[in-house]
Protein backbone atom coordinates (compact mmCIF):
# COMPACT_ATOMS: atom_id res chain seq x y z
CA UNK A 1 0.00 0.00 0.00
CA UNK A 2 1.30 3.36 -1.14
CA UNK A 3 1.06 5.65 1.63
CA UNK A 4 -0.58 9.28 1.67
CA UNK A 5 1.97 12.13 0.62
CA UNK A 6 0.97 15.60 1.70
CA UNK A 7 2.06 18.32 -1.07
CA UNK A 8 4.76 20.67 0.02
CA UNK A 9 3.47 23.68 1.08
CA UNK A 10 3.53 26.04 -1.90
CA UNK A 11 6.48 28.73 -1.88
CA UNK A 12 5.38 32.19 -2.15
CA UNK A 13 7.22 33.59 -4.95
CA UNK A 14 9.66 36.22 -4.35
CA UNK A 15 9.39 40.02 -4.94
CA UNK A 16 11.84 39.56 -8.21
CA UNK A 17 9.84 36.79 -9.91
CA UNK A 18 6.58 38.37 -8.99
CA UNK A 19 8.29 41.81 -10.77
CA UNK A 20 9.49 39.75 -13.44
CA UNK A 21 6.02 37.91 -14.47
CA UNK A 22 4.78 42.27 -15.27
CA UNK A 23 5.32 43.76 -18.49
CA UNK A 24 7.89 46.65 -18.38
CA UNK A 25 5.36 49.46 -18.16
CA UNK A 26 3.42 47.89 -15.09
CA UNK A 27 6.86 47.30 -13.53
CA UNK A 28 8.13 51.00 -14.17
CA UNK A 29 4.95 52.34 -12.68
CA UNK A 30 5.59 50.77 -9.27
CA UNK A 31 8.85 52.08 -8.92
CA UNK A 32 7.42 55.95 -9.66
CA UNK A 33 4.48 54.49 -7.32
CA UNK A 34 7.11 53.95 -4.58
CA UNK A 35 9.54 56.59 -5.33
CA UNK A 36 6.62 59.51 -5.61
CA UNK A 37 5.09 58.51 -2.16
CA UNK A 38 2.48 56.27 -3.11
CA UNK A 39 0.80 58.93 -5.20
CA UNK A 40 -0.73 56.82 -7.99
CA UNK A 41 -1.52 60.34 -10.30
CA UNK A 42 2.02 61.30 -10.58
CA UNK A 43 3.08 57.97 -10.80
CA UNK A 44 1.15 57.09 -13.86
CA UNK A 45 2.54 60.49 -15.21
CA UNK A 46 5.82 59.76 -14.61
CA UNK A 47 5.22 56.22 -16.38
CA UNK A 48 3.72 57.79 -19.48
CA UNK A 49 0.35 57.60 -19.66
CA UNK A 50 -1.89 60.64 -20.65
CA UNK A 51 -4.80 59.43 -18.46
CA UNK A 52 -3.39 60.20 -14.51
CA UNK A 53 -6.64 58.04 -13.84
CA UNK A 54 -4.80 54.78 -15.55
CA UNK A 55 -2.40 54.57 -12.22
CA UNK A 56 -6.09 53.43 -10.48
CA UNK A 57 -6.79 50.80 -12.70
CA UNK A 58 -3.06 49.55 -12.65
CA UNK A 59 -3.63 49.08 -8.83
CA UNK A 60 -6.70 47.13 -9.40
CA UNK A 61 -4.50 44.62 -10.61
CA UNK A 62 -3.67 41.26 -8.66
CA UNK A 63 -0.45 40.53 -9.90
CA UNK A 64 0.78 44.18 -9.08
CA UNK A 65 -0.93 44.01 -5.57
CA UNK A 66 0.83 41.07 -4.95
CA UNK A 67 4.34 42.81 -6.71
CA UNK A 68 3.90 45.84 -4.44
CA UNK A 69 3.04 43.77 -1.12
CA UNK A 70 6.18 41.51 -1.21
CA UNK A 71 8.10 44.82 -2.60
CA UNK A 72 6.53 46.50 0.74
CA UNK A 73 7.57 43.16 2.86
CA UNK A 74 10.89 43.46 2.04
CA UNK A 75 11.27 47.04 3.30
CA UNK A 76 9.14 46.70 6.21
CA UNK A 77 7.82 43.56 7.98
CA UNK A 78 4.42 43.62 9.26
CA UNK A 79 5.91 42.88 12.58
CA UNK A 80 8.16 46.12 11.89
CA UNK A 81 5.48 48.00 11.33
CA UNK A 82 3.07 47.67 14.79
CA UNK A 83 6.30 47.85 16.33
CA UNK A 84 6.97 51.44 15.32
CA UNK A 85 3.20 52.27 15.58
CA UNK A 86 3.31 50.87 18.86
CA UNK A 87 6.44 53.24 19.54
CA UNK A 88 4.79 56.39 18.04
CA UNK A 89 1.76 55.81 20.42
CA UNK A 90 3.67 55.37 23.27
CA UNK A 91 5.28 59.08 23.38
CA UNK A 92 4.86 61.09 25.42
CA UNK A 93 4.29 65.17 25.13
CA UNK A 94 7.23 65.29 28.22
CA UNK A 95 9.74 63.78 26.23
CA UNK A 96 10.03 66.81 23.62
CA UNK A 97 10.34 69.20 26.53
CA UNK A 98 13.08 70.63 29.14
CA UNK A 99 13.25 73.08 31.80
CA UNK A 100 15.65 75.97 31.32
CA UNK A 101 16.78 78.72 33.70
CA UNK A 102 17.11 82.20 32.49
CA UNK A 103 17.59 85.99 33.82
CA UNK A 104 15.22 88.86 33.95
CA UNK A 105 16.00 92.26 35.23
CA UNK A 106 14.85 93.34 38.34
CA UNK A 107 13.62 97.33 38.94
CA UNK A 108 12.57 99.29 42.10
CA UNK A 109 11.14 102.69 41.90
CA UNK A 110 13.51 105.32 43.37
CA UNK A 111 13.37 109.73 43.06
CA UNK A 112 13.29 110.77 39.92
CA UNK A 113 16.20 113.29 41.25
CA UNK A 114 18.47 110.82 41.35
CA UNK A 115 18.33 110.10 37.74
CA UNK A 116 18.72 113.75 37.02
CA UNK A 117 21.66 113.56 39.47
CA UNK A 118 23.02 110.69 37.50
CA UNK A 119 22.88 112.48 34.03
CA UNK A 120 24.28 115.44 35.26
CA UNK A 121 27.33 113.10 36.25
CA UNK A 122 27.51 111.49 32.87
CA UNK A 123 27.43 115.17 31.29
CA UNK A 124 30.50 116.26 33.35
CA UNK A 125 32.50 113.14 32.67
CA UNK A 126 32.03 113.52 28.75
CA UNK A 127 32.68 117.31 29.51
CA UNK A 128 36.14 116.04 30.67
CA UNK A 129 36.49 113.65 27.94
CA UNK A 130 36.36 115.83 24.87
CA UNK A 131 33.38 118.62 24.97
CA UNK A 132 34.15 118.79 21.40
CA UNK A 133 33.78 115.53 20.08
CA UNK A 134 30.70 114.79 22.32
CA UNK A 135 28.92 117.55 21.89
CA UNK A 136 25.93 116.08 19.97
CA UNK A 137 25.57 113.71 23.17
CA UNK A 138 26.30 116.37 26.05
CA UNK A 139 23.18 118.61 24.13
CA UNK A 140 20.94 115.25 24.04
CA UNK A 141 22.04 114.54 28.03
CA UNK A 142 20.82 118.22 29.02
CA UNK A 143 17.43 118.34 26.84
CA UNK A 144 17.07 114.85 29.06
CA UNK A 145 17.62 116.62 32.08
CA UNK A 146 15.64 119.79 30.80
CA UNK A 147 12.45 117.07 30.69
CA UNK A 148 13.37 115.32 33.78
CA UNK A 149 13.14 118.35 35.40
CA UNK A 150 9.65 119.39 34.00
CA UNK A 151 8.38 115.96 35.44
CA UNK A 152 9.60 116.81 38.66
CA UNK A 153 8.44 120.32 39.06
CA UNK A 154 4.93 118.55 38.20
CA UNK A 155 5.14 115.97 40.76
CA UNK A 156 7.86 116.30 43.48
CA UNK A 157 7.24 112.71 44.54
CA UNK A 158 7.98 111.45 41.22
CA UNK A 159 9.94 108.08 40.78
CA UNK A 160 11.88 106.20 38.24
CA UNK A 161 12.51 102.26 37.85
CA UNK A 162 16.04 101.50 38.42
CA UNK A 163 17.36 98.04 37.61
CA UNK A 164 19.43 96.84 41.18
CA UNK A 165 19.74 93.06 39.78
CA UNK A 166 18.14 90.20 38.38
CA UNK A 167 16.19 86.99 39.00
CA UNK A 168 16.47 83.14 37.89
CA UNK A 169 13.39 81.97 36.26
CA UNK A 170 12.52 78.52 34.66
CA UNK A 171 10.74 77.86 31.76
CA UNK A 172 9.63 74.34 29.82
CA UNK A 173 10.88 74.52 26.38
CA UNK A 174 11.07 72.23 23.27
CA UNK A 175 14.44 70.48 22.81
CA UNK A 176 15.68 68.13 20.36
CA UNK A 177 18.16 66.97 22.51
CA UNK A 178 15.98 65.94 25.17
CA UNK A 179 13.97 64.39 22.88
CA UNK A 180 17.32 62.48 21.70
CA UNK A 181 17.80 61.58 25.07
CA UNK A 182 14.32 59.73 25.68
CA UNK A 183 14.74 57.85 22.48
CA UNK A 184 11.85 59.42 20.65
CA UNK A 185 13.70 61.67 18.29
CA UNK A 186 12.06 59.44 15.55
CA UNK A 187 8.15 61.04 15.99
CA UNK A 188 9.51 64.65 15.18
CA UNK A 189 7.96 65.18 11.58
CA UNK A 190 9.51 68.51 10.99
CA UNK A 191 12.21 71.46 13.03
CA UNK A 192 11.63 75.35 12.33
CA UNK A 193 13.88 77.71 13.62
CA UNK A 194 12.26 80.82 14.30
CA UNK A 195 12.94 84.57 15.92
CA UNK A 196 11.26 82.81 18.89
CA UNK A 197 13.34 79.66 19.29
CA UNK A 198 13.21 75.85 18.03
CA UNK A 199 9.54 75.07 16.93
CA UNK A 200 9.11 71.45 16.04
CA UNK A 201 5.93 69.04 15.09
CA UNK A 202 5.59 65.81 16.43
CA UNK A 203 3.81 62.91 14.60
CA UNK A 204 0.18 62.27 15.84
CA UNK A 205 0.56 59.72 18.67
CA UNK A 206 -3.27 59.48 18.34
CA UNK A 207 -3.16 58.22 14.59
CA UNK A 208 -0.98 55.87 15.67
CA UNK A 209 -3.56 54.27 18.26
CA UNK A 210 -6.12 54.30 16.24
CA UNK A 211 -4.35 52.19 13.42
CA UNK A 212 -2.92 49.57 16.45
CA UNK A 213 -6.76 49.80 17.95
CA UNK A 214 -8.33 49.08 14.30
CA UNK A 215 -5.21 46.15 13.50
CA UNK A 216 -6.77 44.01 16.82
CA UNK A 217 -10.67 45.24 15.61
CA UNK A 218 -11.12 47.19 19.04
CA UNK A 219 -13.37 49.71 17.08
CA UNK A 220 -16.49 48.29 15.48
CA UNK A 221 -19.20 50.62 13.77
CA UNK A 222 -22.81 49.70 14.83
CA UNK A 223 -25.41 50.31 12.38
CA UNK A 224 -29.11 50.49 14.09
CA UNK A 225 -32.06 49.96 11.24
CA UNK A 226 -35.69 50.32 12.21
CA UNK A 227 -38.38 50.81 10.68
CA UNK A 228 -41.00 53.82 10.12
CA UNK A 229 -41.38 56.12 13.41
CA UNK A 230 -38.57 54.34 14.87
CA UNK A 231 -39.95 50.96 15.50
CA UNK A 232 -39.39 47.60 14.65
CA UNK A 233 -38.45 46.93 10.81
CA UNK A 234 -41.82 44.99 9.39
CA UNK A 235 -41.00 42.43 7.01
CA UNK A 236 -44.27 40.77 4.90
CA UNK A 237 -43.48 37.56 4.03
CA UNK A 238 -45.58 36.42 0.45
CA UNK A 239 -46.28 32.56 -0.02
CA UNK A 240 -46.98 31.12 -3.78
CA UNK A 241 -48.57 27.80 -4.28
CA UNK A 242 -47.61 26.46 -7.87
CA UNK A 243 -49.64 23.50 -8.90
CA UNK A 244 -52.60 23.99 -6.14
CA UNK A 245 -56.53 23.05 -7.00
CA UNK A 246 -58.80 25.65 -7.73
Amino acid sequence: MIPHMQPDAKTQPTAEELGAALTDKHRMFVEHYFRLNFNSSAASRATGYADHRQGWRILQRPDVQAYIQARMAQYMPADEVMQRLTALARTDGSQFLKEEAYEVPVFEARPLQEKIDLVNARIGQMNRIDPGMLKARIEAAQAEIAELEVQLALDPDATYQKQVGTETRTRIIPSLETAAENGVLFAVESVEYTQHGLKFKRQDPIKALELIGKHHKLFTEKVEHSGEGGGPVQVQITRTIVGGNS
